[in-house]
């Protein structure tokens, strides 16, 4: 399956094909997923001088990795300040300094391997969709700079002209300097030349259909061929399954999120709707994120659908919904052609956090981003392929401590994803 036609996609010019296993081969380390964190897993062994093979089941980038808005946040789905609570001071500063580095460390990868990523370096915007989310957004700002001695911006309500051109988010915002932009595919694309340059193999069109631990390491086997591996990495996040390993699947409830992309807009249109170039989020619970391209096109996004992986292509209406979300954002572009439109899956966690560690059974996994795996899946890519070389022990890591805890009742989840969308809606109009 190639790549679905996104406007990434469009503006990728430089993507290859690369052929499937269709023989039986060792390596040391065996990766399980193509996108940025088995990606980024493969980079830094290869870097070092470690034996791996990728196996990814459509081809490298093609799933959330690919398919996001291209930005670069920091923080988690939970606020610090939350995280704080449940977790304490130290530990939720650590995990606050994690989320920094992670974005750092994606430019320094960028940089060094001359990938044409098309990063910027504007911020991110955090904009109040009411009055009580406002007063949230300030004790968040407060509390971070007072603990953490962390910096970020209060805009006020009457200066939110100078951020955004829209009658829907007048309360105010918080603006992270940390945060920026991205081209989410082309990093993809460069990281998987970067770790053939490096002597790493990818294998597409390889789904790995069964793992089994035999002595000395794991046997995966592929449509065509077979890998023996000392070690092996599972990076499949929302497109997990069961024949990979159960509770990984049980772990995460899969989540459709949806993107359209306006036609090219004149000069003027697009510096007036986010005068300062800002990656933006707002406060909804069915939140909105968008920002402008580097081709001045308006791309937008929501979660607006707790449907199954795929779906989103067949049911138009979702793409209609976000197009009257994106109006009701910016009336201006009402008349404006939507030029893309595509769906992609994430992954959610029980505790909204992402997860990294070891099996019982030995297996490295990576997953369940909550929709911030841009940024933080080349971090723990590197975390793991660390423990890998070093045995730096991982779970001397905050985010790796958290126990990965099976959704409850997951055979229905179904039915569960049906309430937990009607509760969402609820509450976005309530609160």
């Amino acid at each position: 399956m190639s790549h679905i036609k996104s406007y990434w996609h469009s503006t990728t010019s430089n993507t290859k094909k690369r052929k499937p296993l269709t023989n039986q081969i060792k390596t040391d380390v065996a990766i399980i997923g193509g996108g940025f964190s088995g990606l980024a897993t493969s980079y830094f062994l290869s870097k070092s001088g470690v034996h791996t093979v990728l196996l990814e089941q459509n081809n490298i980038g093609w799933g959330a990795s690919g398919r996001n808005a291209g930005m670069l946040t920091t923080g988690y789905k939970n606020s610090t300040e939350n995280l704080s609570k449940k977790i304490g001071l130290d530990k939720a500063k650590e995990l606050l300094e994690m989320s920094v580095d992670c974005i750092n460390l994606v430019d320094q990868v960028a940089t060094e391997e001359n990938i044409d990523c098309s990063i910027n370096y504007n911020g991110g915007l955090k904009l109040a969709y009411k009055q009580k989310h406002f007063e949230s957004l300030k004790r968040e700002h407060e509390f971070m700079l007072e603990n953490f001695d962390y910096e970020t911006t209060i805009i006020e309500p009457e200066f939110m002209n100078e951020e955004i051109n829209s009658p829907l988010y007048k309360h105010g915002a918080l603006m992270d300097p940390h945060s920026f932009a991205f081209h989410p595919l082309k990093y993809a694309v460069g990281l998987g030349d970067a770790i053939e340059k490096h002597g790493g193999f990818i294998y597409e069109q390889s789904e790995a259909q069964s793992i089994k631990k035999i002595k000395n390491g794991y046997e995966i086997i592929t449509p065509e061929g077979k890998v023996h591996a000392s070690e092996i990495v599972i990076a499949t996040n929302g497109y997990s399954t069961k024949s990979i390993d159960s509770k990984l699947a049980r772990s995460i409830i899969p989540i459709d999120s949806h993107i359209i992309t306006t036609e090219q807009l004149p000069q003027e249109v697009a510096n007036k709707l986010i005068p300062k170039n800002r990656v933006t989020i707002d406060t909804k619970n069915f939140l909105y994120y968008f920002r402008v391209t580097e081709d001045r096109r308006l791309l937008f996004g929501g979660r607006v659908s707790f449907a199954k992986s795929g779906s989103s292509q067949s049911n138009p209406d979702l793409f209609e919904d976000l197009k009257k979300g994106m109006i009701d954002v910016f009336p201006e572009l009402a008349s404006s052609k939507i030029d893309y439109q595509w769906g992609g899956t994430t992954a959610f966690t029980f505790d909204f956090m992402p997860h990294f560690g070891k099996t019982k059974k030995g297996e490295y996994y990576i997953t369940g981003f909550c929709g911030h795996g841009a940024a933080m899946s080349t971090l723990t890519g590197k975390l793991i392929a660390k423990d890998i070389m070093e045995r730096s022990s991982i779970m001397d890591n905050e985010l790796a401590k958290l126990p990965l805890r099976k959704i409850p009742f997951h055979s229905q989840h179904g039915k569960i994803l049906n309430i937990a969308e009607s509760y969402m809606k609820l509450k976005d109009k309530l609160f």
